[in-house]
């Protein structure tokens, strides 16, 4: 009787444990879930990043608070996410910008690929490379021409050394058989300042960077990174247009959580944010923020890491880059 007792209790152990988070998973959530977003309050990660808030807290019926933690390479704050509890109450707004910095930086404390359930992606948005108009260059052709003439002599600002305008223009070089001297800022505030002053130039700028300057005819553009034309410059021909693929490049976001959340609970973030995606005044707060909308499973935005994280790791090893 005792061995039948001593069974009979170890059975209802075994089944509370293995009843408890399946439990969990069902009843998910029953409380407020976080968004790191490691940019800075504001901005225009965080400028859209706050509408989808508010669409996935409908979808959850629970409160979806956004946590701002800026740093470098956005190091900090996705930390801070990959070593939360995967319990599907903390995600992280992760982007194209992690997959630079998984190289740029010594010692980066996760890895963006393995550390994370990726849950899907929000939107990607093209890069501009742009001109003065008095800086007497006409067209992409020209711009080209010039720099084999003179190899060196045109200079261009980026945001920075890694800089996803930096890499772009890396790109550009090697695939045109051309040379421009780089010129880092701290920033792509006074890099397009620099611009605008005759200071340097050539640029290449996140379209909403560059659209009012555009519009207000202070800066030309050549040519753009997207994979259809800009309805927003619908004259300005593409890179791959213009013969280079390999310069299709999107810089993207989407929503990540640690690793270890349970796939049912991923499956319904996924869920919640396609369900954001369509709601109209969150596209056009994207639109305003040259986001185009991007919406994709767990498995495409896991695949999108991966592949971006291995395109750019290869680029900054080969050009022996680093931000430390």
């Amino acid at each position: 009787m005792r061995s039948l007792i001593r069974w009979a209790a170890a059975v209802a152990v075994l089944s509370v444990t293995a009843i408890g988070p399946a439990f969990a998973q069902a009843d998910w959530p029953a409380r407020p879930v976080r968004i790191i977003v490691p940019a800075p309050a504001g901005g225009p990660y965080d400028r859209a990043i706050r509408p989808l808030a508010q669409q996935l807290s409908l979808s959850l019926r629970q409160p979806v608070v956004v946590d701002n933690r800026p740093s470098a390479g956005n190091i900090v704050g996705t930390q801070a996410g990959a070593t939360a509890a995967p319990d599907g109450y903390t995600l992280t707004m992760t982007g194209m910008l992690n997959t630079i910095a998984q190289s740029m930086y010594d010692n980066v404390p996760f890895d963006i690929v393995k550390d994370f359930e990726h849950v899907g992606s929000i939107g990607e948005g093209a890069q501009w490379l742009v001109v003065r108009p008095d800086a007497n260059v006409s067209s992409f052709q020209d711009l080209v021409e010039q720099a084999k003439r003179e190899p060196g002599k045109i200079n261009y600002a980026s945001s920075g050394a890694g800089s996803s305008g930096h890499l772009v223009m890396e790109l550009l070089q090697r695939a045109a058989g051309i040379q421009f001297t780089h010129v880092p800022y701290k920033g792509g505030a006074p890099a397009l300042q620099d611009v605008l002053a005759g200071v340097v130039p050539l640029t290449i700028l996140p379209t909403s960077a560059a659209l009012s300057s555009v519009q207000a005819g202070k800066l030309k553009v050549l040519a753009v990174t997207s994979g259809q034309r800009s309805p927003l410059v619908p004259n300005v021909p593409t890179f791959a247009e213009l013969g280079y693929k390999q310069l299709a490049v999107n810089s993207w976001v989407g929503l990540s959580a640690p690793k270890g959340t349970p796939a049912p609970v991923v499956q319904k973030l996924n869920a919640a944010l396609q369900s954001a995606m369509k709601d109209p005044a969150l596209l056009k707060q994207l639109d305003a923020e040259g986001l185009i909308p991007l919406v994709s499973t767990p498995e495409q935005y896991t695949q999108l890491v991966r592949s971006d994280t291995e395109r750019w790791g290869q680029l900054v090893r080969s050009l022996n880059i680093k931000a430390n």
